[in-house]
């Protein structure tokens, strides 16, 4: 019985990503306007609970403000980044004339009298087709701005019929109780984490923007943003996001100063935000095992592509907080998380959804 289990749970879940594979085009844009909903819960929900002498601001005032916070910053964030894309391609080639030298340089420094065909190798690592991927990427959201702005206006409205949704299909009172408990505990942990880590990815990008401003690193406002956005891939994406405004200092300027500067502070910064602050506000029932992530980067990145990418962490960790208050599914989250421990299941695991 258990492995016919098994071997059906299997299927499943190979159904599930092969259909998640053929619609992209449909599912994406849901995705993509549901993490817009939430982080516009997540930052109305911030703005209505400080109270000052005794008044909050209103929950309806509090998702207006939100909604328009939320889709400005998206706005400017897409502008800034297509432009810079442009801008960064125009200054490839003189970039790449700069590597090559910097090449040969240090092949006669060290004494070598046969220098490689440094062009054949450096083709081989075609970074511009790699930011050409990028911004085509997000022409194709911008393009489907329409569609997601519609889903994100029905998911927003929902949110209002949930509760009364829940409350028809449990009409036991000490059930809708015990459900309405597990959905807060739930929803309280999935807040926890996309609110810190939005806060941390924050701080390292604004962080990082002043430390490149102040060496002089081209484009320092599009590495920033590209750094916000990498912090979302723990470890790999701190790797890349350091990695990228190094190199360019390395290429930009005739010594070697500012490279050094560059890649040691934003090392710092990245140790010190993603391997101590973060752990600290999070805990280490949020954080996912490094081959999960390696795993799921290139799962969904074969599903979704580059979206799929940034997306894969925030869906495996909400994925891994909701099996973990089950008990049938949280032996799943306990693998999926990078120390064994996860959120504690609730008194009364099991709610029943009969009427």
């Amino acid at each position: 019985m258990n492995i016919q289990r098994v071997a059906m749970a299997m299927i499943i879940v190979f159904l599930t990503f092969y259909l998640l594979y053929l619609g992209q085009a449909l599912l994406l844009p849901l995705v993509i306007a549901g993490a817009v909903a939430y982080l516009i819960s997540v930052l109305a929900h911030t703005i209505s609970v400080p109270q000052i002498k005794g008044y909050s601001v209103p929950r309806p005032l509090a998702t207006l403000l939100a909604v328009a916070v939320i889709l400005l910053s998206l706005s400017y964030l897409v502008r800034l980044i297509t432009v810079n894309i442009k801008s960064v391609l125009d200054v490839a080639p003189v970039y790449q004339q700069n590597l090559e030298a910097l090449i040969y340089k240090g092949y006669q420094f060290f004494g070598s009298e046969e220098v490689p065909n440094i062009r054949d190798f450096l083709n081989q690592f075609d970074f511009s087709a790699y930011l050409q991927s990028f911004g085509a990427t997000v022409r194709s959201l911008v393009s489907s701005m329409g569609i997601i702005t519609v889903y994100l206006l029905f998911l927003l409205l929902e949110q209002r019929t949930f509760s009364a949704k829940i409350r028809s299909i449990i009409r036991d009172p000490q059930r809708q109780v015990d459900t309405f408990e597990l959905i807060d505990k739930m929803r309280s942990d999935i807040r926890s984490y996309v609110g810190i880590k939005v806060l941390t990815s924050a701080s390292t990008g604004l962080i990082s923007y002043f430390v490149l401003k102040i060496v002089g690193v081209d484009f320092a406002s599009f590495w920033a943003v590209l750094i916000f956005l990498l912090n979302f891939i723990p470890t790999i994406g701190s790797i890349i996001a350091t990695a990228f405004p190094s190199v360019l200092t390395l290429v930009q300027f005739d010594t070697l100063g500012p490279f050094i500067v560059t890649l040691l502070v934003l090392t710092g910064v990245q140790f010190c935000v993603g391997s101590l602050i973060e752990p600290k506000l999070m805990g280490n029932k949020l954080n996912l095992s490094p081959i999960v992530i390696l795993l799921s980067l290139g799962l969904w990145g074969s599903i979704w592509g580059i979206p799929g990418m940034f997306l894969c962490v925030p869906i495996t960790v909400i994925i891994m907080i909701i099996c973990s208050y089950f008990p049938a599914t949280r032996p799943f989250a306990i693998l999926l998380s990078g120390t064994g421990e996860v959120a504690s299941s609730l008194k009364k695991e099991s709610i029943s959804l009969e009427s």
